[in-house]
């Protein structure tokens, strides 16, 4: 697949349902192994796509979400969220919230189309489940290093690491 098979957009109320299944799809080949059984079993694409309707409709201006739509298909294969750090102390003001891609489009380049447009080469930080060697690898490829930042998520039942890049 070739990157001009894609289109990076802002999400539309109307692709609520079609994130929300990807969502589901892509946190289930991510952390298969990585998470709990559990966990993925209970993910809920309804639910997901209900969160993304909130998310479409109060996101405010300063939050960059995009999304990947196959142009052949039409079919939503990744997201990308950036927006402010949620964490009290942060290394930097911006955090690169969630990055996203259904498995079949993994080395086409549309997870560093989807950074290019979201973040570009600004400094940020991010939370990577301890594990994930694919997305570390690729963070490290956009000059993200591990910076000592630990935490647990206990819902998730993960240690996540945090990555930052100046």
């Amino acid at each position: 697949m070739s990157l001009s098979e894609y289109q990076i957009r802002r999400p539309r109320m109307t692709d609520a349902d079609a994130l929300g299944r990807a969502h589901v799809q892509i946190w289930r080949e991510a952390y298969r192994g990585l998470m709990t059984h559990e966990a993925l079993a209970a993910l809920d694409p309804g639910t997901r796509a209900d969160r993304w309707r909130t998310i479409i409709e109060t996101t405010p201006p300063q939050r960059r979400t995009f999304v990947a739509e196959h142009r052949g298909t039409a079919e939503l294969v990744g997201f990308i969220t950036v927006d402010e750090s949620r964490d009290e102390d942060p290394p930097t003001p911006l955090e690169l919230w969630a990055l996203n891609v259904v498995s079949a489009h993994h080395g086409t380049g549309v997870a560093q189309a989807l950074v290019d447009r979201a973040l570009g080469r600004r400094a940020a930080h991010l939370w990577v489940v301890d594990g994930n060697h694919r997305a570390q690898a690729f963070y490290r490829r956009n000059g993200f290093r591990d910076d000592g930042g630990r935490k647990r998520d206990g819902d998730l039942g993960v240690d996540l690491i945090r990555m930052s890049r100046m």
